[in-house]
């Protein structure tokens, strides 16, 4: 009687297992599907993991086909997504970008998507003038300064400085931004055309930009002058920049500048603005020093040189110091 039980229990249970399996739902399939690509994606298994989820969007597409339920657009968007992080970290880029036009597709118009495929195009994929054809296309229904100035730097990259400068006075057009001048003076200046490249600085500074982009905006035309070797547009540039924000490095290009160029005046008015800022700085001792020294004060000159003979300058310091002893 008992073998009989325990026989029929085992029928029951064998019956119930095999009727449970037979009715697992297509979602049910999917949804465990989806589990199994992020136990995967958990353990590092990357692109094992996208396969899954590619795999249970096919099935909730299918039960969405034969048992009549609706679509979740969430749920695929989000295995989407994860599917193109499993591609994209497991630096399969191709896949990477399958799945992100599939993303774009249910999702049109979306700059991240976008701006993520021109990456991938651009940075992975090597095909720079297909990653601007994604960003033109985008940019033809909605024009954006970003977009624009990104394209224009694509362009810059390929060596394109024709189509680069399109692009960065298409952008300029939208905003008017210093570090686009920046760029739109230096191709006229490539081009052999300075006085463009002056003009459009010239008629930035009508726009009246604010004081921290004027900063910028002076030091780019101090640059600029330096390059087309006017020097004395340059120290005029780089000084407005520096009466209106402090810059070590401003402040030693114009001493250097000075100094070369025999303003000893000058130099030295930089050199104190120097010391007032760092009191042992020894850029400023070392100028101070060749200045003094031009200027005949011998004395000074050794002095501050000796200040200088355990750091950067030591070697110069000390021919310095044995040349002022040989005449004392």
């Amino acid at each position: 009687m008992n073998r009989k039980v325990g026989l029929l229990i085992v029928i029951i249970l064998l019956t119930v297992f095999s009727f449970l399996n037979a009715e697992k739902s297509l979602e049910r399939i999917a949804n465990e599907t989806g589990v199994q690509g992020e136990e995967a994606y958990n353990a590092g298994n990357y692109v094992e993991a996208a396969q899954f989820f590619e795999q249970a969007i096919v099935k909730l597409k299918e039960a969405v086909a034969t048992d009549g339920i609706p679509m979740d657009d969430n749920k695929v968007n989000r295995w989407l997504e994860l599917a193109f992080n499993g591609y994209y970290n497991g630096k399969d880029f191709e896949n990477a970008l399958r799945i992100q036009d599939e993303r774009i597709k249910a999702n049109p118009g979306e700059y991240k998507l976008i701006s993520t495929k021109a990456t991938l195009l651009k940075k992975y994929l090597g095909r720079t003038e297909d990653a601007i054809a994604v960003l033109k296309a985008y940019n033809d229904s909605k024009r954006t300064f970003k977009v624009e100035k990104r394209i224009a730097s694509y362009y810059l990259n390929l060596k394109d400085y024709e189509n680069a400068l399109v692009w960065f006075e298409k952008a300029y057009e939208l905003k008017k931004d210093s570090g686009v001048i920046k760029n739109i003076a230096k191709l006229y200046v490539d081009k052999g055309d300075n006085a463009k490249a002056v003009q459009a600085y010239e008629d930035f500074l009508q726009t009246n930009p604010s004081e921290s982009v004027l900063v910028k905006t002076y030091k780019n035309m101090g640059a600029l002058y330096e390059e087309l070797k006017n020097y004395s547009k340059s120290n005029l540039y780089f000084e407005k920049s520096l009466e209106l924000k402090y810059d070590k490095n401003i402040n030693l290009k114009l001493i250097i500048g000075y100094y070369d160029n025999d303003n000893m005046t000058k130099a030295m008015e930089k050199v104190n603005q120097r010391l007032s800022k760092k009191p042992d700085d020894a850029d400023a001792i070392y100028y101070r020093a060749l200045i003094k020294y031009d200027q005949g004060d011998k004395p000074g000159a050794k002095s501050d040189f000796q200040k200088l003979l355990g750091g950067k300058y030591k070697d110069a310091a000390k021919s310095f110091i044995e040349s002022i002893e040989s005449e004392e």
